[in-house]
């Protein structure tokens, strides 16, 4: 069968939501995914946390800064109602079973890496935010989202973290291969892909590309 991960976020809060962000209202994004996985009939749906951690964070990109706001960030009462809410209602969807909650990794946070100890932090406050995640009834998996190859080697504790909680970790692009949107395979086949549905995509050709990477599929 096709093992296709979509990421539908931006796409789906375009045409579903008037291009407002689910996770603004955090109680919205179980239904939000429960509709779009109507629409779509994935085999499993990208959930990016990024949106809810990146409009508290600061845009200079300086990994110290990033590190500060993140760790005061993930120990605030406001982001981790925000989070079990969100979460919560996810759990609760018919589309449970088919998310995978993506966090972003280090260098998606912040672009300086050479300083040690603001990296470090920064992946203890992501794996705060994985141990909460981890807790929710989902699909067990887990997406990590590190394009740097040099930031690779400071995950380990999340990999750790995630094996003691009992979900998968999986690495975007070591673990599960991406594929381009607009170059999507046909047919079915055994390897698993993650591919982005643009914000700005058309609906009836989103459905008939999605359709033709579904072509061989078993009923």
């Amino acid at each position: 069968m096709t093992r296709l991960w979509l990421d539908a976020h931006d796409y789906g809060a375009q045409l579903l939501r008037g291009g407002d962000e689910p996770w603004r209202t955090p109680s919205s994004l179980g239904p939000f995914y429960g509709e779009l996985a109507g629409l779509l009939r994935p085999w499993r749906l990208v959930v990016p946390v990024e949106p809810l951690l990146m409009s508290s964070l600061p845009r200079s990109g300086d990994t110290m800064d990033c590190a500060g706001a993140l760790d005061r960030l993930v120990g605030s009462a406001g982001f981790a109602q925000s989070l079990a809410t969100g979460l919560a209602t996810l759990a609760h969807s018919p589309a449970a079973p088919l998310c995978a909650p993506r966090l972003p990794g280090p260098s998606r946070l912040g672009s300086g890496l050479e300083d040690e100890d603001a990296l470090d932090d920064v992946v203890a406050a992501l794996g705060h935010i994985l141990r909460q995640i981890a807790g929710a009834a989902l699909s067990g998996t887990i997406l990590l989202d590190e394009p740097e190859a040099e930031a690779l080697g400071s995950v380990s504790p999340l990999l750790r973290i995630a094996e003691h909680a009992g979900v998968t970790l999986r690495l975007i692009g070591r673990d599960i291969a991406t594929a381009d949107w607009d170059a999507l395979p046909e047919g079915a086949d055994d390897r698993e892909n993650i591919t982005v549905i643009p914000a700005d995509a058309q609906p009836e050709a989103t459905l008939t590309r999605l359709a033709a990477s579904r072509q061989g599929d078993t009923p």
